[in-house]
């Protein structure tokens, strides 16, 4: 079942990317066709089945990885039984991984009524409020699913995009620093908190923590680009060509980076690499 072989979550980062970034988690591909209409199971297959067809089909389709089918036959089986709580959870996490945000979310929020602590429909319903610029609600259920070392820096980080967007960059950039683990933590701690920093019009703090990330790591497209772009506004030119040129010849001609060296080469001054909270948790 996907509740078991699917970790929650790497299916949960899906919710994030398909909530902050726009269009479809799933590329129209042979797999996720733009017309639908002909795939299996159509909705004249969900009504010919019972409860039990549903979930013994649902459970087929988890095992064989389909999880487009498994999320289909979950969801009918839930509309038989709709107070049954497994099929919601199976329902819910199916729907995840096939990347049906908009019916995730729908379950997510089903989900919070009968079980307040299911932190994986906590981080996308934050998401999803996030999204909406609700940030104090965001910043309430995103705190609430963190868990492990990659999902308390992406929670943190996340949480710290919602204060600002609320108005609050200092306590943003704040709880940024408090967070504590891994060695590679502060790549990412020092690049959102300069983003965040860009964003209030601190630029001279910005720069310190922009300059720390690139040191730490130089060859992350996001942390050079954006550490360029302050350099372009803050410093000359030439210093900002020399950050794209070093990119460069470790990953040559990527589109961004020859864009960047373009530009600087003609002395226009970059913009920040983002330019508001759900662009910078994106």
């Amino acid at each position: 079942m996907f509740s078991i072989r699917f970790n929650r979550w790497t299916i949960a980062a899906i919710a994030f990317t398909a909530l902050v970034l726009p269009g479809s988690v799933s590329a129209q591909t042979p797999e996720h066709p733009a017309d639908n209409s002909a795939q299996f199971p159509s909705s004249h297959d969900l009504k010919m089945l019972t409860m039990s067809g549903s979930y013994l089909a649902a459970r087929h389709a988890s095992v064989e990885r389909d999880a487009s089918a498994a999320a289909a036959f979950y969801r009918s089986a839930l509309r038989i039984d709709p107070k049954n709580n497994e099929l919601l959870d199976r329902a819910f996490i199916s729907s995840l991984a096939d990347g049906d945000i908009d019916e995730a979310v729908k379950l997510a929020d089903r989900i919070l009524t009968v079980d307040k602590s299911n932190r994986v429909a906590r981080l996308v319903i934050g998401v999803r409020d996030l999204k909406q610029k609700k940030y104090a609600s965001a910043q309430t259920n995103i705190n609430q699913s963190i868990r492990g070392p990659i999902t308390d820096l992406v929670a943190t980080l996340l949480s710290g995009w919602a204060s600002y967007g609320a108005g609050d960059s200092k306590s943003a950039v704040a709880n940024i620093d408090k967070l504590t683990g891994p060695e590679w933590y502060p790549i990412f701690k020092d690049l959102h908190s300069g983003m965040i920093l860009e964003l209030a019009g601190k630029e001279k703090d910005a720069g310190v923590r922009l300059e720390r990330a690139y040191k730490l790591e130089d060859s992350m497209l996001r942390v050079a680009d954006d550490y360029a772009r302050w350099l372009s506004r803050n410093k000359d030119d030439a210093s900002a060509t020399a950050v794209y040129e070093a990119f460069d010849k470790k990953l040559p001609r990527h589109p961004l980076v020859l864009e960047g060296l373009r530009e600087t080469r003609a002395g226009k001054k970059l913009p920040p690499l983002v330019d508001s909270a759900q662009t910078g948790a994106a």
